[in-house]
């Protein structure tokens, strides 16, 4: 019969059963805490199959356990907190994709994130992040642009996003344009960045102060509700902004919830597969959101995609950073499983089409899918 811990002893191999048993041992005598990042450490990758860095990096290293481990080991002292060390631990997307094939729903990312933040306290900091925190410091923008100043008024808040602002301006008209057509009262303001790169990369303090003061900028505007395009705004206004006790007033809603009941009825020829943005489908567990919208849409065929999450590759703001081979690997992965499903792709996150659209693949936002079919 198979035993309890076999799993433990197949993952570590003889040749490794000094070290990881002495570390099970310490667990089971009580000597070494369990927590969850042990935990996680500890397991035999059973995410690593769903993990796109694992598929398509294939290293021990940039696994989700082996991630864990290494943090384990800096944590512990085992290893110096020095840039070579670190690389590992920033080759993960936050897709959270690992959270969904986790028995503990653990994060990786959120348990490798305390070392990260340890480092940039220390000063142990990639030149290729220094840009983006210097540009989120001095302009509020992730690509170091000055947003105009804007004194709209209204009763629902558009933000845009670092991408739509400095990317894909037309798509920010677009969606300006389709609000309208559904009846709000929809206006912008002189935004900034949300933080989110800040905190993927670990500068805690610089993602409190920008979250400070876009929930400042934000409350001050009256609005009674915002409507954002980029699934990682959403995500830090409705999940980050309150763990760190920062308060939005008005609600917050992604762009695709707006359109969830309001596209009902309308036509459309052809067939399309869909691509789920990760911090819509998982940080904000809208997992059905997108493949509801369009099958609520008459004679639209919807073919499911071969993997239903897989991230871009342009996630976690490190890896398009430090390694742009790879996430350009990782999102030619997924283009791979969306061709199978169809020629058009309809995703709802700016920098998810930026990534996946290709020669062979058109990706269109819902919210250009959305412009058509209620006419230009």
């Amino acid at each position: 019969m198979p035993g309890k811990w076999d799993w433990f002893k197949d993952e570590i191999g003889f040749s490794n059963l000094l070290t990881g048993g002495k570390m099970l041992l310490k667990v089971i005598s009580g000597k070494l805490s369990a927590d969850d990042l042990t935990k996680c450490a500890l397991c035999p990758n059973m995410c690593r199959h769903a993990c796109p860095v694992s598929i398509v990096d294939g290293r021990e290293t940039t696994s989700p356990a082996g991630k864990a481990r290494v943090a384990f080991m800096i944590r512990e002292g085992r290893l110096e907190l020095n840039l070579e060390n670190l690389e590992p631990l920033y080759m993960c997307l936050s897709c959270d994709i690992c959270t969904l094939y986790c028995p503990f729903e653990f994060s990786v990312a959120d348990l490798i994130r305390p070392i990260k933040e340890e480092a940039v306290k220390k000063g142990v900091i990639f030149e290729d992040f220094k840009k983006v925190f210097e540009n989120l410091e001095n302009y509020g923008d992730v690509y170091g642009a000055k947003s105009e100043e804007e004194n709209g008024r209204g009763k629902v808040l558009y933000i845009r996003g670092c991408t739509i602002r400095n990317e894909l301006p037309e798509l920010g008209e677009k969606a300006l344009s389709l609000l309208k057509k559904l009846g709000f009262e929809v206006f912008t303001i002189n935004e900034t960045c949300c933080g989110i790169p800040a905190y993927n990369l670990g500068n805690i303090e610089l993602f409190k102060k920008l979250a400070n003061e876009n929930a400042k900028k934000i409350n001050q505007s009256k609005a009674e509700l915002v409507v954002t395009s980029c699934p990682s705004c959403a995500y830090a206004y409705r999940v980050l902004y309150p763990k760190y006790g920062v308060k939005l007033k008005p609600k917050v809603l992604h762009i695709a919830e707006i359109l969830e009941d309001r596209l009902k009825g309308l036509k459309a020829e052809g067939e399309v597969t869909y691509h789920n943005p990760c911090k819509l489908a998982l940080g904000l567990a809208q997992k059905e959101l997108l493949k509801n919208i369009l099958n609520k849409i008459e004679g639209l065929r919807v073919k499911e995609p071969r993997k239903e999450f897989f991230c871009c590759g342009y996630g976690g703001s490190a890896i398009s950073r430090l390694n742009p081979e790879l996430a350009e690997e990782i999102a030619q992965e997924r283009r791979k499983q969306l061709k199978d499903g169809a020629d058009k792709v309809i995703t709802a996150c700016p920098s998810c089409k930026l990534a996946l659209n290709s020669d062979e693949l058109e990706v269109l936002d819902i919210v250009e899918f959305a412009h058509q079919l209620l006419g230009e």
